[in-house]
Formats: structure tokens, C-alpha cells, sequence
């Protein structure tokens, strides 16, 4: 039975590569179509698959191959090709099979094309495009390459929320094929990809792809409908890269480009060359010009020179006086000598005195020295002796008194222990009489063993009672949250901002997060940024609100508008990225567009007071009222200000009217019109769409029904929430119950144990008490027996005191003979030393006066010493100020030259001065630095040279392993298409421009389709549109058997053409597509002409569709292998 539910079917045509040929047909119809009776007859006589999917087995009915097939080998370089029916494998990277859901047109179709040429066919306006769109998207590029919507989520079909592709590639030999599915949805315009069953992202997607050389951004591989014209008008250099591209090996594109950015390196650094080259040669002309004057102000330099040091030669004079005036000082201080030697020999006699005085001196000094000595000697005698001898009878004596000190102690503590323990000995034998009864162990432990049981039971019985409160507490705090947002949800219904905002929410979560943080930040930007239309705009008549919101995209009712870049700058910064890193929110600035504000938008094309003459109401923006940039944006990305509106539906004949004008878009009643104008086609056509109810614009008003069900569900909420709060209640009255009882075994616990250990403690006691009772008396008995000891000790420590007084009088007499001599040595010593004083006061006599005299000689000798120091300091300094070359001139003056001989010789050089002008002061300085320029500018230009050779060199080298290639490619590429030309009566070629820089090497295609004519370059302006088609599909089929894709698309490319050209390319297309070995080819025309060739190797897919399925549409077998045999006997299928 039928599988899909839209109001469209898509017949698919397929012919195998044996001798039959299946015909299957996928239908769709509505619903409510399901139930007809036609389709139980259908059923009784059609055999359908699982799917739907209706075959019929037709037999060999479609026509042998043309028999006049010409021979294509020597056009494509592939020998020994046929053309007959064979079973030819897909390429890897070829299509295996195409399944959409929901996209554009379709609800759903699969299609299977074939290893060769499918050509899909089918009227305007069916979804033969939405096939190759489905290719392009599904693969992983983007809508760019189509030329249609920019936005993916236009590609979902209308109605549907979701759309969905999925492709099945041909695999490598001996692997599995991937199957590729792409997930479209339309709110946020969001699109995913999984690649067999696993995600992948889009980025590694692309390259997988590419990786079986599939090249979507291809032009000469990937040619649809809305890009013909740009083929067509694609200029000779990109044609020579997208040649490259897509019939060369990677290599020979790469080699291109490096020759590009070599050659660009080349030129550039061939300008700097002859720009140094021509600055050197201006230098070296200027610095020669420039010779002359430099020498004359040389001169003049030595010149002034010249009078320079003969103004510094004035001081010679004064230092000859200088000269003069030191030999005197010199004399003078030989005079001075003379006398401090005679004043030397006066005072001789006065220093030998003190000499003989120092001699006496220093004899008594060593006499003190040693009787000092011998008295120290005896003084460390006497202290050994008393130290040795006399302290040695102190310690005995010490030693003594301590043990008969330590005797006393331990007899007193002796006496006191035997008191203690004949007390002790009395308290156990007392504690003894009073045995304590036997404890029955096994009784307590068992007493203690059920206490113990009891009180794990009803502490698990209190975990178990506590586990069942807490999901109840966590369920009364679930349902109270919930109770808290209906409130919320109740209390935003009852305004038209919290309606919006929900609306919002549910349109946009990350929108209403941005809007949210905008109100919170909004003193941080410099103007106001308007919130989306979904909350700052309305409808002034409620009656135009679905009108005027099916104008509106999706993406523009959630679109923020800044007034100034930098808000816009900081806006974007703070959303996305290391913001808050939103991904579905549109921002948007005018402030740098041509039309900045409302006020700068062009008036509709229409005058407004025109409009009710063709029936409109206004225009779109006549109807809406909110902030004038907001209004500015739809004006810009949706055309409101351009777009008139009529609540009532048009005519045929109004309709018509409004194509004559300039309006592109207008609605009226429930239907909105589009006019889609092709130039290259010089045809029109019109889109139609239904308008959709409004969800945002429309009037707000309470939503009574669902102001209930919150109302309700609140209620709901606090019941059950009442409810689970007693069963609480009721469970926590429990636990506590439980927990007292806990505690209360707990108690008896412990007093138990506590008896248990009372008892026991007892018991040890007076074990304890009765094992000591025998040591205590046995001890007690030996510290008894210890009196007498103790005052035999003391007798023998009084004896031992008595001797060791004898022996320290007997020493004692020793020591007063050692004090007698030490007096004795005492007196010497204090003679010596009252001698030695009075000598050295006669030496201290003696030393002063002879000091007085040493002074006053050392200041007559410090008066001359400073007097010869003046003097030479004084000519020093004056011939210090001369510099070297002062020094030779000074030098070479002879000695009666006179300060007026100098002055005469400065008149001299000063009026040869004045002959010498003295032109620029500046000319040495800038001949100098010019020099220094000139040489370095000379290294680099010599740098720079070498240079160049070596990238001439490197183009030399790189533009001989690229040139020939692509010469042999394009000679390939020409003769194909020289070919097909001559088959068609007319001509054609392809060459090679070669230009000096790389970047303007191009393909230019030249062709002739009159006899008059000569050879011309195909561009936009020369040749016809069916001119150019032809020359597009000629150029595509010569690429071929070149090409490095698996497969290859080329959409409506025969608009445009006359009969007899269509037929010829057809003829010649399949001749090539259809070749052993070649890739994959997809055509898709709108159009057939009768008769046209057919190949086995051919796969037909029949497109059609409409608002209903005539009941004639049902399959009749027996109808369509008549069908079948009339075809055969004609010879052809078409």
C-alpha cells in the first residue's frame, strides 16, 4: 500500500543492466485517499513490496542500442570500449541509492540511480532539483553551492518540523558502502550528520568525502540549475582552476598555485631590483656633481685648521717665562738643602743622651721582668699545694658527713615502711573476711546477647521507616516546585509580555536566555539593543495577522538589532563564544548599511495611493506597530515596506496584471504570490504559498482553556501534596516511635553490662587482696631485722672523721713555709720596679727635647719641600694645556720666534681665508652618507640579483614538470570537445592562454556555430543562452572520461537549445556517459523530445506530480506490456 502522506508521487523508471527491465513506480496520496476502493483493486492485481513499492516485470521491452553508435576511443583515450550492455560496477564514491523524508517537495521518495547515466525527467516544478539538492546537502556542503535558500532550514517541507537525507556511497573494493544521513530541523535551522549509524561532524564529513575525490564546489562536476549561468559565465582563469580541479591529479593544482605565489614573489621582487637600481644610478649622478665643491671645502677646512693652531701657539711665550722661573725655584730649594744639613749637625751631640738613659732603662726592665716571674712561680705553687693537698681533706670530710646523712634517711624510712605495712597487713586480713558471692557469667552474656538482638531489630526497623520518609519528603519538595512554576506560568498568562516571552522560550531557549541577560546588562551599552519582534512588535488589526506573519522568517521574529557596531561588537562577544556560549541567537546592525534607519528605506514600488487600484489593502508595514529599528530590520530582511497586502483573494486577471509591474511579491486572501524572473531564460514564472495562522501576532488574549488546565493542575498539585505530607506526618510519628524504643533497649543494655563489670570487678578485688596478703607479711619481717647494722655504719663514718684531721694539721704546717717565700719575693720585685720608674723618667726628659728640635727641623723641610712642589706643578700645568699637535708646532718654533711673528703668520692664512667662499656647510656630510649609501645599496642590489636567478631558476624547474601536463590534458579536453562539435555541423576548441604571470594563464573555449564566423571566446555577451548550453555540456562531457569524481551532476543545462542541437548533445551524452569504466552521471531536464537514443547502460527516472492521482494511475500490467511491445516494434522508447 501507499507509503507516503503528502499530495505528491514520484514515478522512478528503472531499466537493469540484463535483459529485463523493471518499472517501478512509488506513489503517495492523502490519507484520506487510503480507504478508496481503487486501492483494494490495486492490491488484487499489483505485487508490492514491504515498503510499497509497486514492480511489474515487463519483459525485454525496451529498444537495442542505436547500431550507428559512433566510436568514441580515439576522443577519450580508452581503447577497446563497447558500447553494448554489460555489468559494470559503481566507481567508489558513486551514489548507490538517495532517500529523503520531508525535504522540499517530498515526504518521502527513494531513489537508485545507475553505475552510468541517470537522466531524470520530468515537468516544471516537480522536485527533479530537489534530488540534486538533496546530493549536495546530504554529502555535507552547504546551500551556497545550489544558488537557492541560504538558510537549511528552508530545504525541510512546508509542515513538517524535521527533514531527513540519507545517501548510500559505493565503498572501496572489498569494504562496505557508508551510508550517510543528514537531519535538517527547522526551528533554530540547526542540521546534524552520523556517517554508518555514528555522528560526525560536518568538518570531517567534508573531508571523508573528498576523500573519494567528490568535489560539490565544483562547477565542471557539480552543475545545478541556478548555477548554469554561472558555468556559463565562469571567466577563463577560474575555468583553468576548476579544469584542474576536477580532471588533474591534485599535484598539478598544487604545482599551479606554487607557480602563482613564485611568480608573484618574482615580480615583486623584480620591481624593488629596478626601483634600487634607478635610485643607485640617480645617487651616483648626484654625488659626481657634487665632487667639485666637496675639494674646495676641504681646503678651507685646513685653512681654518691652520689659524686654529697658531692661535693656540700664543702661549709659548708664557711658558718660556714659565721655564725661566722653575730653574730659579730649583736653585733656591739646593740652597735650602745646604742649610737643613748644617742645621743636622748642630743638634747631633744632643740625641746620643737619651741613648745611654734607654740603655739603663731597658736593664732594669729585665730585672722586674724576672722577679716577677719567680714570684708568679711561687705564687702557682702555693695554689697547687692547697688545691692538691688541703681541698682533698675538705671532700673526704664531705663524703663523709653525706653518708652519715643518707644512714639517718634510710633508717627513718626503714622505721616508717614496717609502720605502713603492719597497717596494710591489718586492712587485707580485715577486707578478707567479707568473700563476695560467685557471678554467673553465661547468664549476663545472654541477657546482654537478646538485649543486643532487640535493639538491631528496631534499629532497622527505624532505617526502614526513616528510607520511606525520605522519598516523601523529596516527592512534597518535587510537587512543591511544580507548584511554584504553574503559579509563575498562571501569573505570566495574565499579561501579553509573560504570553510573549513564553513564546520566546519555547521558539529560542538560548534567544531568551541572551534577552534576559541584555535586561540585566543594559547599562552596559552605549544605546538601547530592541528585543526580537517576538516581543517588541504587534499587528494594529488583528485581522492582518496571519498576512503579515507569513512574511516574517523564523530567524527575523527572534532577531535582536543593535543601533551602534560597538553594542553589536560587545553583544556578539558576550552571547557566543567565551559569553555564554549560545549557539541559536541572531544579532543584527544597520548602523553602517545604506539604510540605517526606518526613515532611510525607498518607498514601495507602488505609490501608497495606488494601491487600492489593484486591490491591495497596504502595504505589510502599514500593520504593524513596535520600535522604528526593530520595523527597520523586517523592512531590510523581510521586505515589509514593499510588500502589499489584500485580505481578499484575486482574480486570474489581477494576478496578472501585478506581473507587469515591479512588485516581486504580494498576498491576497489566503494565498501569497512570488514572481520568479529568469534572464538567461527570458521567462517568469510564479511561486504560490498558503498562509499560515499567526502563533506570535496573534491578538493576546488570555488563553482561557489553558488558564483551567494550570488552575486545575495547581489544585491537583496541592491535594497530593496534602496528601503526601500526612503520610509524612504519619511516618515520622513512627520513626520517633521506634527511635524511643531504640534508646530504651540501648539503656537496659548498658545497665546490664554495667552489673556484669561491677560483679566481676568485685570478685578481682578480692582475688588480689588475698594473693598479696602473704608478700606484704614476708616483707615485713625483713625490714624488721635493720636497727642494728645502722649504728655500727655510723661508729665506722665517725673513726674515718677523726684521722682525716691529723693528716690536714700535719699539711697545714707545709703551706705557712710556702707563704714566707712568696713574701720574700714580693719585696725584691717592689725594689726593681721603683729603680725602673726613675729610669724612665729620665729617658721621657730627654725624648722631649729632642723632639722639640726634630720639629722645628721637619718645618723647615716641609717650607722647601712645598715650595719645589709649586713650582713644578706650576709647569706642568702650563704645558698640560697644549695638545699633541700644540706640542710639534711649539716643537719646531725656533727659539727666537717672537708672539709677533705668530700674529703676522694668522694675517696671512686669514686673507687666504677670504678667497675661498664657503658654499654649503652641509655638502661633506651629505657626500659622505650618500657614499655610505651608494655601497650598500650596491650589496643589495647584488643580493637581490641572485636572488632572482634563483627563483627564475625554481619557475624553470616547477613550470617544466607543470606545463606539459596540462598542455596534454587540455589537447585531451579539446579534441573531445572539437568532436562534438563536428558531429553537431559546427565547430569548437580549447587552448591554453599563456600569459608571463601565472595568476592570468586561463582555458579559453572558442566555438563557431555559423559558417561565416570565425573562432570567438564563449562568454556571457557573444554567443546565444542555447549557444552557450550547448558549449557548457560539450566542454563537461570532453571532461568526462578525465574526470576524478565518481560522479557528476548537470541540472536543466538544455534551456535554452533549439530541437536539433538537444537532440545531437543527447545523442552525443550518451554516446560518452554510457562508455565502459566512466563515472557516474546525473541529467536532469524538464523536457523530452520524441525518439531520442537510448542505451542499456541508461537509467530513466520519471518525476511526476500534482494535487491528486487520477484513478487511471493504477497499474495495469497487461496495459503496460502492450505499452511495452508497441515501443519495441517502433524501435525506440521515447
Amino acid at each position: 500500500m501507499p507509503i507516503a502522506t503528502s499530495k505528491r508521487s514520484a514515478y522512478e523508471f528503472l531499466s537493469d543492466e540484463d535483459d529485463k527491465d523493471d518499472i517501478s513506480i512509488a506513489s503517495s496520496i492523502d490519507d484520506e485517499e487510503e480507504n478508496d476502493d481503487d486501492e483494494e483493486d490495486e492490491e488484487e492485481d499489483l505485487e508490492m513490496d514491504e515498503d510499497g513499492t509497486v514492480k511489474v516485470e515487463l519483459g525485454s521491452i525496451l529498444p537495442p542500442a542505436d547500431p550507428e553508435v559512433e566510436d568514441e576511443e580515439e576522443v577519450l583515450g580508452r581503447e577497446g570500449l563497447e558500447l553494448g550492455p554489460n555489468e559494470q560496477p559503481f566507481q567508489p564514491g558513486s551514489i548507490v541509492r538517495i532517500k529523503v523524508n520531508n525535504f522540499v517537495t517530498y515526504s518521502q521518495v527513494e531513489v537508485f540511480p545507475g553505475p552510468n547515466l541517470n537522466m531524470v525527467i520530468g515537468p516544471n516544478g516537480t522536485g527533479k532539483s530537489t534530488i540534486v539538492c538533496a546530493v549536495c546537502l546530504g554529502l555535507g556542503w552547504g546551500p551556497g553551492h545550489l544558488g537557492r535558500a541560504k538558510d537549511i532550514s528552508e530545504f525541510v517541507k512546508h509542515g513538517a518540523q524535521e527533514a531527513r537525507i540519507e545517501i548510500e556511497l559505493q565503498g572501496q573494493r572489498g569494504s562496505r558502502n557508508p551510508i550517510i544521513v543528514r537531519r535538517i530541523i527547522r526551528e533554530g535551522n540547526a542540521s546534524s550528520f552520523t556517517l554508518d549509524g555514528k555522528p560526525i561532524s560536518n568538518g570531517k564529513l567534508l573531508k571523508f568525502t573528498r576523500s573519494y575525490s567528490i568535489q560539490i564546489d565544483n562547477l565542471c562536476q557539480f552543475l545545478p540549475q541556478d548555477r548554469v549561468v554561472e558555468f556559463a559565465g565562469l571567466n577563463p582563469i577560474d575555468l583553468m582552476r576548476e579544469t584542474q580541479r576536477a580532471a588533474a591529479p591534485p599535484k598539478v593544482l598544487e604545482n599551479h598555485e606554487n607557480l602563482k605565489k613564485l611568480g608573484k614573489r618574482l615580480k615583486e621582487i623584480s620591481n624593488d631590483f629596478e626601483s634600487d637600481r634607478a635610485t643607485l644610478k640617480s645617487m651616483e649622478d648626484r654625488q659626481a656633481a657634487l665632487q667639485q665643491d666637496v675639494e674646495r671645502l676641504r681646503e678651507r677646512q685646513e685653512v681654518m685648521q691652520k689659524i686654529e693652531l697658531l692661535e693656540k701657539a700664543r702661549p709659548f711665550i708664557a711658558y718660556t717665562a714659565a721655564r725661566k722661573k722653575s730653574n730659579e725655584a730649583k736653585e733656591a730649594f739646593r740652597k735650602s738643602q745646604g742649610e737643613l744639613e748644617e742645621l743636622k749637625n748642630q743638634v747631633q751631640p744632643m740625641t746620643d743622651a737619651p741613648k745611654i738613659k734607654k740603655r739603663y732603662r731597658d736593664l732594669l726592665d729585665g730585672c722586674v721582668r724576672e722577679r716577677k716571674t719567680l714570684v708568679e712561680k711561687k705564687e702557682e705553687e702555693m695554689t697547687r699545694f692547697k688545691d692538691r693537698v688541703l681541698a682533698k681533706y675538705d671532700d673526704e670530710k664531705k663524703k663523709i658527713g653525706d653518708k652519715r646523712e643518707a644512714e639517718r634517711d634510710a633508717e627513718k624510712g626503714r622505721r616508717e615502711a614496717v609502720s605502713k605495712l603492719k597497717a596494710r597487713i591489718e586492712k587485707v586480713k580485715k577486707s578478707l573476711e567479707n568473700e563476695p558471692p560467685e557471678i554467673n557469667l553465661h547468664e549476663f552474656n545472654q541477657r546482654l546477647a537478646e538485649k543486643r538482638r532487640d535493639i538491631r531489630q528496631c534499629w532497622t526497623q527505624a532505617e526502614e521507616k526513616k528510607s520511606e520518609i525520605m522519598p516523601k519528603i523529596d516527592q512534597a519538595n518535587r510537587i512543591k516546585t511544580q507548584i511554584t512554576r504553574a503559579q509563575t506560568e498562571l501569573e505570566d498568562l495574565e499579561t501579553a509580555t509573560g504570553q510573549r516571552e513564553r513564546l520566546l522560550r519555547n521558539m529560542s531557549p538560548d534567544t531568551f536566555r541572551a534577552w534576559h541577560y541584555y535586561k540585566s546588562h543594559k547599562d552596559e551599552f552605549e544605546a538601547e539593543i530592541f528585543g526580537p519582534p517576538v516581543l517588541t512588535c504587534s499587528i494594529k488589526d488583528p485581522k492582518y495577522a496571519d498576512v503579515v506573519e507569513t512574511l516574517i522568517g523564523i530567524n527575523d521574529k527572534k532577531s535582536f538589532v543593535c543601533q551602534t557596531r560597538a553594542d553589536y561588537l560587545k553583544f556578539v562577544n558576550a552571547c557566543f563564544g567565551k559569553g555564554m556560549g549560545l549557539a541559536d541567537v541572531t544579532i543584527r546592525d544597520y548602523s553602517t548599511s545604506r539604510a540605517p534607519t526606518l526613515a532611510h528605506q525607498p518607498g514601495g514600488p507602488i505609490k501608497a495611493e495606488e494601491l487600492a487600484r489593484y486591490g491591495f489593502d497596504g502595504y505589510a508595514l502599514d500593520y504593524m506597530e513596535g520600535p522604528e529599528p526593530v520595523l527597520n530590520m523586517l523592512c531590510n530582511e523581510a521586505g515589509i515596506h514593499r510588500t502589499p497586502i489584500s485580505l481578499k483573494d484575486f482574480t486570474p486577471a489581477q494576478n496578472k496584471q501585478m506581473e507587469e509591474t515591479n512588485i516581486v511579491q504580494w498576498i491576497a486572501g489566503r494565498t501569497s504570490y512570488r514572481i520568479i524572473r529568469r534572464r538567461e531564460y527570458n521567462a517568469s514564472s510564479i511561486r504560490l504559498g498558503d498562509i499560515r495562522p499567526a502563533t506570535v501576532f496573534k491578538t493576546q488574549q488570555v488563553d482561557q482553556s489553558l488558564k483551567i488546565e494550570i488552575e486545575r493542575k495547581i489544585s491537583e498539585l496541592e491535594e497530593e501534596l496534602a496528601s503526601v505530607e500526612e503520610e509524612k506526618i504519619a511516618k515520622e510519628r513512627e520513626h520517633r516511635e521506634i527511635k524511643a524504643m531504640h534508646e530504651t533497649l540501648k539503656k537496659e543494655a548498658k545497665d546490664i553490662e554495667g552489673e556484669k563489670t561491677s560483679r566481676q570487678q568485685e570478685v578481682a578485688k578480692f582475688n588480689k587482696m588475698k594473693a598479696t596478703l602473704g608478700p606484704l607479711e614476708e616483707d615485713l619481717k625483713l625490714k624488721s631485722v635493720g636497727s642494728e647494722e645502722y649504728k655500727e655504719r655510723i661508729r665506722e663514718l665517725s673513726n674515718k672523721l677523726v684521722e682525716l684531721a691529723v693528716k690536714k694539721a700535719k699539711d697545714a704546717l707545709q703551706y705557712g713555709r710556702i707563704i714566707k717565700e712568696l713574701v720574700d719575693l714580693h719585696q725584691d720585685l717592689m725594689e726593681a720596679q721603683l729603680r725602673l720608674a726613675e729610669a724612665q723618667s729620665d729617658v721621657d726628659i730627654l725624648e722631649k727635647r729632642i723632639e722639640e728640635t726634630k720639629t722645628r727641623l721637619e718645618n723647615k723641610k716641609q717650607e722647601v719641600s712645598e715650595q719645589a712642589k709649586s713650582m713644578k706643578a706650576k709647569c706642568k700645568r702650563l704645558f698640560h694645556e697644549f695638545t699633541e699637535a700644540e706640542k710639534q708646532i711649539i716643537t719646531g718654533f725656533p727659539e727666537t720666534k717672537s708672539g709677533e711673528d705668530i700674529d703676522h703668520d694668522i694675517e696671512i692664512e686669514t686673507a687666504r681665508l677670504s678667497l675661498l667662499h664657503e658654499g654649503n656647510p652641509n655638502a661633506i656630510k651629505q657626500y659622505e652618507d650618500r657614499q655610505a649609501k651608494i655601497t650598500a645599496l650596491t650589496e643589495k642590489i647584488a643580493k637581490t640579483e641572485r636572488k632572482l636567478q634563483e627563483l627564475q631558476d625554481a619557475i624553470q624547474e616547477l613550470r617544466e614538470a607543470w606545463e606539459p601536463k596540462i598542455d596534454i590534458l587540455v589537447a585531451k579536453i579539446s579534441t573531445a570537445f572539437t568532436k562534438s562539435f563536428e558531429k553537431i555541423g559546427c565547430a569548437g576548441e580549447v587552448k591554453v592562454h599563456k600569459e608571463e604571470d601565472f595568476d592570468k594563464w586561463a582555458v579559453h573555449i572558442l566555438v563557431k556555430f555559423r559558417a561565416n564566423e570565425r573562432l570567438q571566446i564563449l562568454n556571457n555577451q557573444r554567443q546565444s543562452g542555447g549557444e552557450r548550453a550547448v558549449s557548457t555540456v560539450f566542454y563537461l562531457m570532453a571532461l568526462q572520461s578525465l574526470a576524478r569524481s565518481p560522479f557528476r551532476v548537470v541540472d536543466e543545462i538544455n534551456q535554452g537549445m533549439d530541437p536539433r542541437n538537444e537532440r545531437l548533445v543527447h545523442h552525443r551524452m550518451v554516446n560518452i556517459a554510457c562508455q565502459e569504466y566512466t563515472s557516474q552521471y546525473f541529467l536532469i531536464t524538464p523536457k523530452l523530445l520524441p525518439d531520442l537514443m537510448y542505451h542499456p547502460r541508461m537509467k530513466i527516472h520519471c518525476i511526476n506530480s500534482g494535487d491528486w492521482i487520477d484513478a487511471g494511475s493504477v497499474l495495469d500490467n497487461t496495459k503496460y506490456l502492450k505499452i511495452g511491445q508497441a515501443l519495441k516494434a517502433r524501435g525506440a522508447l521515447f
